[in-house]
């Protein structure tokens, strides 16, 4: 059995913005996390541009109190210029999927490094963002 070939890859992925706000964190603290996922299609080149931001905060007095923020770019290439409504479905949740253990790690080694408690994001489903991921995909 022959297996197939993938239809898009990973070319590269840059962190473009991290913020890390450590001071004062109460230690019992929970905190609630954001996803914010964003893309540019490129049709002459078969390039998808994904931008993927996560932030992780608490509230304090009912004031949210950041804490860590990462926007992380992806470049992911498609084996042929699509249309934008050829591609495929299974794209937008796996580009996601394909990108979180960066940010994941990048998160846990950051605050580990700063020599604070490491926030340590949990595996997540991530599969419902591929519709935002869609909806918020603009194409060149």
């Amino acid at each position: 059995m022959e297996a197939n070939k993938a239809s898009f890859s990973l070319q590269g992925y840059k962190f473009t913005k991290i913020k890390l706000d450590l001071e004062d964190i109460p230690s019992n603290v929970t905190f609630t996390l954001e996803f914010n996922p964003s893309g540019k299609y490129i049709k002459e080149k078969g390039i998808y541009n994904l931008v993927f931001e996560f932030l992780a905060y608490y509230k304090k007095d009912s004031e949210k109190k950041d804490v860590v923020f990462v926007s992380c770019n992806a470049e992911f290439k498609f084996n042929s210029n699509l249309d934008f409504e050829d591609i495929p479905n299974f794209f937008y949740p796996n580009s996601i999927a394909i990108i979180f253990p960066y940010v994941r790690a990048l998160v846990s080694t950051l605050t580990l490094q700063a020599n604070a408690k490491p926030i340590i994001l949990p595996t997540i489903n991530l599969f419902p963002l591929q519709n935002v991921l869609k909806e918020h995909t603009i194409i060149k």
